[in-house]
Order: C-alpha cells, then sequence, then structure tokens
C-alpha cells in the first residue's frame, strides 16, 4: 500500500497536517470567542461543541465503514471540501443554524490534536513511508508539526482581540478556513493514494483474533479518554479562563500560542522517552501527570497560577499522542493499522460527542469548574485501565 510516491517521502503528509492543524488551532479559540462576541450563551457553545464532535464521529464512522466503496482519496476529497464550504458558510451567516452546520460539517477540531477522518488515514500509512526502525520518530515530527501550526493557529486570535473582538475580522479568518480546505484538495488530488486492495472491508469486521479483541477495548478505553478530554479541550479551556477570569481575546492568544508550543516540544520528547522507557508506560506515566496539574488549574485563585499550572500540565498532557499512536503500531500489521485506527477515532470521536451535552448542561448551570474536574477523574480511571490491561505485553 503506497499513500505517496516513495520519492516523496512522508514530506507531503506533512505539509497537509501543517495546514489543517495550523486552522484547527485556529478554530478551536476563535469559534467560541465568535458566539461569545455575538452574544450567544454559554450552553449555546456546548452545543456548537456537540455539534463539532458529531460532525467529527460520523466522518469517522463514514472512513470506517465506506473507505473502500467510496475510496480513501475520494473521502479526503469530499472532507476537503466540506472543510470550504463551512468556512463559507460561517462567513456568509451568524443565524444560529448556520453556525451549528459549518460546526458539523467542517471537521473542526476543538483542541490542538485530531481525532478525525485526516488522522486516521495519514496515521495508519506514515508506517510505510518512514521503515518500521522510524515509526516513534515519524510520529514525533507528525505531532511537533502539528502542535507548532496549532500554536500559530491559536495565536491568530490576537488579531480580532486587538481590534475590539471586531465581527468583521473573524469572519474574514473563517474565509483562511475554507482557503486551507482548498490547500488540502489540491494537496491530496496530486498524491498516490493506495486502496484497500483484497475485498474486505477495512472496518472492525475485517480485522481477526487478537487485533479485533484489542481494537474493542481500546475503542472502549479511547472512548473514555476522549469522552474526559472533551471537557477540556482548547475550545473550552478558552472559554473556561474567560469566564473564570476575564481575560480577553488578546491574552487567551497569547495563552494558547504557549500552550501548544510547550506541547509541540513535549511530544517530540515523549517519542524519545517511548524509546527508551517503553510506549506504553511513558503513555500513563505522562497522562497521569497531566492531569494532577489539570486538578490544580481548577484549584487556582489567581489566573498567574492557573496559567502556570495549565503550562505544567501541557508539558505532559500531549505526551501520549505519538506513544499511542506508537503502541498501536507495535500492536497492529501494516494492512490492520488503518482499520485499526479508523475504529478507534469513530470512538474517541463517540466519546467526545457524549461530553458536549454534558458540557452545555454544566456550562448552563454556571458551574464552569466542574467542565475540569469530569475531565481529571475520567482520565486518570483510563490511565488505571489501559496500564492495567496491557502491561504484561508492552511494560
Amino acid at each position: 500500500m503506497a499513500f505517496v510516491k516513495q520519492s516523496a517521502g512522508p514530506t507531503p503528509v506533512y505539509v497537509a497536517k501543517a495546514a489543517r492543524v495550523y486552522v484547527s488551532g485556529l478554530m478551536s479559540v476563535l469559534v467560541p470567542a465568535y458566539l461569545r462576541s455575538l452574544g450567544y450563551s454559554g450552553s449555546f457553545v456546548g452545543v456548537a461543541l456537540a455539534a463539532i464532535l458529531a460532525g467529527s464521529a460520523i466522518s469517522n464512522v463514514v472512513l470506517t465503514y465506506f473507505e473502500r466503496s467510496i475510496g480513501r482519496k475520494n473521502l479526503l476529497l469530499a472532507y476537503s471540501s466540506l472543510m470550504t464550504l463551512s468556512g463559507v458558510v460561517f462567513y456568509l451567516s451568524s443565524f444560529w443554524g448556520a453556525i451549528l452546520l459549518g460546526c458539523l460539517i467542517g471537521n473542526i477540531s476543538t483542541t490542538a490534536t485530531e481525532s478525525g477522518p485526516f488522522q486516521s488515514v495519514e496515521a495508519g500509512v506514515l508506517p510505510d513511508l518512514v521503515g518500521e526502525d522510524k515509526v516513534g520518530k515519524s510520529f514525533g515530527v507528525y505531532n511537533l508539526v502539528g502542535y507548532t501550526a496549532s500554536a500559530l493557529g491559536a495565536f491568530t486570535l490576537y488579531i480580532p482581540g486587538s481590534q475590539g473582538d471586531s465581527l468583521a475580522i473573524f469572519r474574514a479568518l473563517f474565509l483562511v478556513f475554507a482557503g486551507v480546505g482548498l490547500l488540502l484538495l489540491l494537496i491530496y488530488t496530486r498524491l498516490s493514494i493506495g486502496e484497500p486492495a483484497a475485498a474486505p472491508s477495512k472496518s472492525i469486521s475485517s480485522l481477526q483474533g487478537k487485533a479485533r479483541d484489542d481494537a474493542i477495548t481500546l475503542s472502549a478505553l479511547f472512548s473514555m479518554d476522549a469522552f474526559g478530554g472533551s471537557f477540556v479541550s482548547q475550545y473550552l479551556l478558552s472559554y473556561w479562563f474567560y469566564l473564570t477570569f476575564n481575560v480577553p481575546d488578546t491574552g487567551l492568544a497569547v495563552i494558547f500560542l504557549s500552550t501548544n508550543v510547550i506541547a509541540a516540544l513535549s511530544t517530540y520528547a515523549a517519542a524519545l522517552l517511548g524509546g527508551r522507557f517503553g510506549n506504553l508506560r511513558t503513555m500513563v506515566a505522562t497522562h497521569v501527570a497531566s492531569n494532577l496539574f489539570l486538578i490544580m488549574v481548577a484549584l487556582s485563585s489567581t489566573v498567574a497560577l492557573a496559567v502556570a499550572f495549565l503550562f505544567a500540565r501541557q508539558s505532559f498532557s500531549q505526551m501520549d499522542v505519538p506513544t499511542r499512536q506508537a503502541l498501536m503500531a507495535e500492536m497492529f500489521g501494516r494492512e490492520e493499522r488503518v482499520p485499526a485506527y479508523a475504529v478507534t477515532n469513530t470512538a474517541r470521536g463517540v466519546g467526545a460527542f457524549a461530553g458536549g451535552p454534558a458540557s452545555a448542561l454544566i456550562l448552563g448551570a454556571g458551574i464552569p469548574v466542574g467542565l475540569i474536574y469530569t475531565a481529571s477523574v475520567s482520565k486518570l480511571v483510563y490511565d488505571a485501565l489501559i496500564y492495567m490491561k496491557y502491561k504484561g505485553r508492552y511494560d
């Protein structure tokens, strides 16, 4: 299976990742700030989040079950087109129905990472482009590129913030999102994307034996992790800092520029630690540390203290991403990886979607700190369960 021509190596994938995650980082803070500027309530901010998460889950379901019949390349082109359409919808209308439509179809990320269909394909084929001996490092680079781009995207919120939250600038930035959809169309059109060669569909039904059991188990565990993560996405954390400490958009831009730079450096370090201590051990230990710091964010009495603990949290919070991807590369064979990533990402999408309505209820009840406590407890339980399940095989 070849995703891109071998002479190109992984570079086109890194370029697509950078462009896509730049606007993901932007949209994750832009959308809640824009809704706030329009006067929408906290409950609606949560409803919009649920629409975003539902769209991501639906896209992964389509990839999982229709990959062979529709084709990977056609799906990537379709999703890129929907990104463009989403940006145009946001630009043209501030009506609540149009906003929810844009959230649903755009494959918008609510944080600096992704769990959508683009990553499902890219993460599944990246090992083939670099060789088995460089898998961990390649995922480190892949995520370093992503977090760096996301940092710049989040910082772009400084532009409308410095102009008094100008609605005209907000809408212009939605056109940037639409433009990246067009860029992805160009990139994916020029790529040679391998399609499943055999008749079996690359879904959970195509996985057999231990691979099937692992995919089911990981789906349940990742769903729990994503449920907790949905409460402390960049989307909601930026909104939490505004509600709790009245941090303006210019301040939010600087905070989340910094958090993404920290995360970018830590993800590359994670690949090195995973090679030394093992992917599972590194993944769980860093995740536990990040969630303990997250609790301290909730307990902070000043914005300076909360930001300090947030930075400490970001030093660890995303180190599980490349190590989790590398662990799955160990766990699944070459032909199993794309369906395994698609199935588990679908489960992550479903778990995250469940957090959307719950977030709306918490915000509607006026207890935003409940977002952080719910996230921390859910994620710590996930850490314990995944380590107990796989410590005998990978620790």
